[in-house]
């Protein structure tokens, strides 16, 4: 450095305070359905955009025959164009075979999907349904065990409302898994034009139109100038079909929980209001909707989540954020377990480095103070963050110096947070009042 007079500027690094990107948003998609040319089987996607979708293939006309993923990837995008998306495609019989590609998927992902959706184009009913919430809990239990957690949103795909108002409720140990039975009112009977030898959606051009053929009802066949449509001799034909009867708006959900923090409740009115295109009129699978609030909240006693609005109010909005167990469990809703989730991840990254690390004990054989502080501080570091974010209210950690390391090789650590409430009822207590008093006539 020169020794002459001068003034010396170094230049610093960290003020602006940038970190790594959350990850809270990382979600996807599983689904089964045809391959495309870019699409292959068991080959996991990363979607930064529906266009990126399109470029795989999976365009509008992608959703035929109960498929419906060009739908839920166009409205996770709508609720969260920042959204990052891993898609798979998977070759499955039933439904419950698609949750079984969950763990699959979640280790080809690196294990960095915090919340999937898993749809399937196959016929099924709600019976079915239900019997996959089971297969979702055991994926979702061997993802947490391998330290990659997340949580599984599935389509109650054969909901009916006339019997299922009636019938047992959701409520089990799947603490991981929530089934979505929401649908667009009005998309649940949007139909497309199949060609019937090829059964792919056919789209009109300018100059085509539709006229009804003869040979039997509800058929069609196209015309253009040159007369009717053909392959070769023979005249094509044309049905409509039903895309999205079955299908629930588990993109849509997906979509509003990664816009969300991980404490807070898809449910909150200020943030998630859902109406947009695609989704005007809230409904049901199967296109049916419930005009009585006394079985909306039987519907919602039972643990499933759907659209309703609410009076003086524009606008369309989830019901709550409730997984498939009791009320009363610590993790009855999506919130708590992505809090949990997330604080699970923070501190293994903090303590992993420490593992296998010498540990100092004293004359008795208990921790030294220096030794529990530098745990506790380890801890307290990866958990600060969710604070600052409003994701815990607080946390404590806590290292006993006491534990006989030497016996057991094993170092414990308590840590407990404290969540953020969610605001699910506000109580007001209004009445009148007489300035007068009650003792003045």
């Amino acid at each position: 450095m020169s020794t002459l007079n001068d003034v010396v500027i170094n230049k610093l690094s960290g003020g602006l305070g940038r970190r790594n990107p959350e990850q809270d948003m990382v979600s996807g998609l599983l689904f089964t359905g045809e391959e495309t040319s870019d699409l292959k089987f068991n080959k996991i996607e990363r979607l930064a955009s529906l266009e990126d979708a399109e470029t795989l293939g999976i365009t509008e006309n992608y959703d035929i025959n109960g498929q419906s993923a060009y739908y839920q990837i166009q409205q996770f995008f709508r609720m969260n164009p920042s959204g990052d998306l891993y898609v798979m495609l998977v070759d499955a019989a039933t439904y419950a075979e698609t949750v079984q590609k969950a763990m699959d998927m979640q280790e080809k992902a690196n294990g960095n999907i915090r919340q999937m959706a898993i749809i399937c184009s196959k016929a099924t009913t709600f019976a079915q349904t239900k019997a996959a919430v089971n297969t979702a809990q055991e994926q979702a239990d061997l993802a947490y065990v391998d330290y990659m957690p997340f949580e599984i949103i599935l389509e109650g795909k054969g909901f009916d409302t006339a019997t299922e108002a009636t019938s047992p409720s959701l409520v089990g140990t799947s603490s991981n898994v929530s089934v979505v039975v929401a649908i667009d009112a009005e998309k649940a009977f949007e139909q497309k034009l199949i060609q019937k030898d090829t059964n792919k959606a056919y789209t009109l051009a300018p100059d085509e139109e539709l006229v009804t053929s003869q040979s039997s009802t509800g058929v069609y066949n196209v015309k253009n100038a040159g007369g009717l449509k053909k392959n070769g001799s023979i005249v094509l034909e044309f049905v409509f079909k039903d895309s999205y009867k079955n299908t629930a708006a588990v993109g849509l959900a997906l979509g509003a929980l990664s816009k969300a923090k991980v404490s807070e409740n898809i449910a909150w009115i200020e943030k998630f209001n859902l109406t947009g295109n695609g989704f005007a009129k809230p409904g049901f699978v199967g296109g049916k909707e419930i005009k009585s609030l006394g079985d909306l909240r039987t519907l919602n006693e039972k643990r499933y989540i759907f659209t309703q609005t609410h009076t003086g109010l524009a606008g369309v909005y989830f019901n709550d954020s409730h997984t498939c167990t009791a009320g009363t469990s610590d993790f009855a809703y999506i919130e708590n377990n992505r809090t949990v989730n997330k604080a699970t991840r923070l501190l293994r990254t903090a303590l992993l480095p420490k593992l296998a690390s010498p540990v100092l004990v004293d004359i008795d054989g208990k921790l030294p103070q220096s030794v529990s502080k530098s745990f506790e501080d380890l801890c307290r570091n990866a958990l600060e963050g969710m604070v600052a974010n409003q994701e815990v209210s607080s946390f404590d950690v806590y290292v006993d110096p006491k534990q006989n390391i030497l016996a057991t090789s094993e170092l414990k650590v308590k840590a407990e947070i404290t969540p953020v409430g969610t605001a699910r009822k506000i109580m007001v207590d209004l009445g009148f009042k007489n300035p007068f008093g009650i003792n003045q006539a």
